[in-house]
């Protein structure tokens, strides 16, 4: 069975690319631009994991990775954020539920290392 992920970002060239490297390594993709589609498209699409951006309008990742929790919580849920202080970085990740954190930009390989670690790809 094709496993799925939703792509969340407000910045629309960052969905795209995380979205293209995320499907050339045979993931389906679904994408969404804020926190509040994210949550919507969740609900539908149930994705396998979620790759979402912390700083968005109207929702954030965070909270938007708390509603989807609270719905659903067997995915895997990848914060990514151009943020640097470790410290935010941990406390955002416990609060909300977060998986894994990825620090923008983000490359292939580490996209692929974070799909293989989860199961997402074999």
């Amino acid at each position: 069975m094709t496993k799925k992920a939703l792509i969340v970002d407000d910045a629309e060239p960052n969905r795209i690319l995380i979205g293209a490297i995320v499907s050339k390594l045979g993931v389906q993709v679904e994408y969404a631009e804020d926190g509040d589609e994210a949550v919507q498209k969740f609900v539908v699409v149930e994705p396998d994991i979620v790759i979402i951006d912390q700083i968005m309008p109207r929702k954030n990742g965070s909270e938007a990775i708390v509603e989807m929790k609270q719905l659903r919580p067997a995915f895997t849920a990848v914060l990514m954020s151009a943020l640097t202080s470790t410290e935010n970085i941990r406390e955002i990740m416990e609060s909300c539920g977060a998986e894994e954190f990825l620090p923008k930009p983000i490359s292939s390989a580490v996209i692929s290392a974070v799909l293989t670690k989860y199961g997402v790809i074999g």
